[in-house]
């Protein structure tokens, strides 16, 4: 006996909702900004990995004209050890400097354009430790030895976190280095200046992030 079939019976093929795209596409569209995501934290991960092992390459330096942000935002709390003891302290929490401006740099031993500002940094710290300020180092994508070497030539004194596998660069959402955060006394982030500082600028971004929070005075 033959089955009829009847007009009213869907045919099978692929189902749309309306919008003109299948299911699949939909889909992919919808996963692509994760997976673009993801690709970025394991190719930053991947690059410290591999300065770690040695590798010498010039990406991830910001080489290029100084690029100066402004920003209204809460600053991520992170924390680490440190290089050498700050205030009796061997480890430092950003949220323990609630209250002073904090400049967070982000640098390695390797960037050439970090060793340009290395010196702008050590001697405006010199100037403004004494008024609310602490400068916090954070080192990515090197080796203690390194590393140590770097700030022994420079003769640096603020405080140096180890970032040893890039977790703060991401949280911040690092483009390379060097760049330097500028934290308000009461946490928010007022300004982010990408590339090797100069030191109006570093002092500009200073006195704004006091006059916002009413410290330094």
């Amino acid at each position: 006996m033959t089955q009829k079939l009847h007009d009213s019976q869907p045919l099978s093929g692929p189902r749309h909702d309306g919008t003109g795209a299948p299911p699949a596409a939909r889909r992919a569209l919808t996963w692509a900004p994760v997976f673009l995501a993801l690709f970025a934290l394991l190719a930053l991960l991947g690059w410290g990995l591999f300065r770690q092992a040695g590798g010498v390459s010039p990406f991830g330096t910001n080489e290029g004209p100084l690029q100066v942000e402004t920003l209204q935002k809460v600053a991520a709390d992170f924390g680490g050890p440190l290089y050498t003891p700050f205030r009796g302290q061997s480890q430092i929490q950003l949220s323990d400097l609630r209250g002073e401006v904090v400049v967070v740099n982000f640098w390695a031993s390797w960037c050439l354009p970090c060793r340009e500002e290395a010196p702008i940094l050590e001697q405006t710290w010199r100037r403004y430790q004494n008024r609310g300020v602490v400068f916090l180092g954070v080192n990515i994508w090197d080796s203690e030895q390194d590393a140590r070497a770097y700030l022994a030539e420079f003769d640096i004194t603020f405080p140096n976190l180890i970032d040893e596998r890039g977790r703060i660069a991401v949280e911040y959402g690092l483009t390379g280095v060097p760049e330097t955060y500028f934290v308000t006394p009461d946490g928010l982030l007022s300004r982010r200046v990408i590339g090797a500082i100069n030191r109006t600028t570093l002092e500009q971004s200073i006195e704004a992030a006091l006059a916002a929070g009413g410290a330094g005075e």
